[in-house]
């Protein structure tokens, strides 16, 4: 997949602004096991408003539908440019500033929904980046690197039908795992709360 294709549907996303906290490293060698909840030192953050009057932000539990409105001269130059995605951000309770973000939407506004997670330049290579909906779910759906900015590395995967089929109903936490630079396997909690009502929002704004 080219790094252009991904571009146009991450107009919400800042990969700017990252923090690194202290995140609780497991044993490489093994699957990467779940924080505990109680502790856990990550929580899914609560949509904000963007600044750009530009994007239109509607909330749904964890994540946000956003969607650019660019001028345009005619109806149909304006569904034409307009650029929709679902996004949920990823916090530390102990610091300031998203620490990963993860977003669904079609590159182009067209075609297949793509899901694509940002994450600090803290990452090794060569790694990838899985999203796992509960315990059982050992390595769930992998997440390739396809470029990295000052700001944050960015991977980038084909989201399957039954894969937004599953994720639909649930309401519960799961996990973001990648490797960081030292070769220690990392663990965020990230939350499917509101996700089906997003995805069906993001399929009635296309």
């Amino acid at each position: 997949m080219s790094h252009r294709s991904s571009l146009p549907f991450l107009i919400c996303l800042l990969a700017a602004g990252f923090s690194v906290p202290a995140l609780a490293k497991e044993d490489a060698a093994s699957p990467a096991k779940p924080a505990p909840k109680e502790s856990a030192p990550h929580r899914p953050a609560k949509a904000a408003a963007p600044a750009d009057p530009r994007i239109a932000t509607t909330g749904f539990g964890a994540w946000a539908l956003r969607c650019r409105k660019p001028p345009a001269k005619s109806e149909k130059d304006a569904k034409a440019d307009r650029a929709c995605e679902i996004s949920e951000t990823i916090e530390a309770q102990d610091r300031s500033g998203p620490i990963a973000k993860l977003s669904i939407g079609q590159p182009g506004g067209t075609g297949a929904l793509h899901a694509i997670v940002i994450l600090p330049n803290n990452v090794s290579f060569p790694s990838s980046v899985h999203i796992r909906s509960d315990d059982k779910d050992i390595w769930g759906v992998r997440l390739d690197w396809v470029r990295c900015i000052p700001g944050g590395c960015f991977a980038e995967t084909l989201l399957a039908d039954a894969t937004v089929a599953h994720w639909h109903d649930l309401d519960t936490t799961g996990d973001i795992v990648f490797t960081d630079s030292t070769g220690e396997q990392i663990t965020l909690p990230m939350s499917f709360k509101g996700f089906g009502q997003a995805i069906d929002a993001l399929k009635k704004s296309e």
